[in-house]
């Protein structure tokens, strides 16, 4: 299922100023969203809740794509093979395990 995109709408900063809380309104109804310009220049943008949650969600899977290639290097770099790093993660998973729950536990 496509997530609804909002249309874009271009506003003066000081019809924003102005009428800020319609400008939350227009927003918040997922309608619009808003591109702020000073002196005819972008200067910001409002955009509703759910379209700033799809973009961090957006973000986040771009920064682990990125992380992979670079793991993946400094693996082979290390002389580690899938299987070593496996091993390596599984063993850090457990130490942390370990360290957060058996604080969690003393107290």
């Amino acid at each position: 299922m496509k997530a609804q995109t909002s249309l874009q709408v271009t506003i003066g900063a000081t019809e924003a100023r102005t009428h800020f809380a319609d400008v939350l309104r227009r927003v918040h109804r997922s309608k619009e969203h808003l591109i702020v310009e000073k002196a005819g220049i972008p200067v910001a943008a409002i955009i509703g809740m759910s379209e700033y949650d799809r973009f961090q969600r957006w973000l986040a899977e771009q920064e682990l794509r990125s992380l992979g290639p670079v793991l993946a290097e400094r693996a082979r770099l290390a002389g580690m093979d899938e299987a070593d790093l496996a091993t390596s993660l599984q063993e850090d998973r457990k130490a942390i395990y370990q360290e957060v729950y058996s604080a969690a536990t003393e107290k």
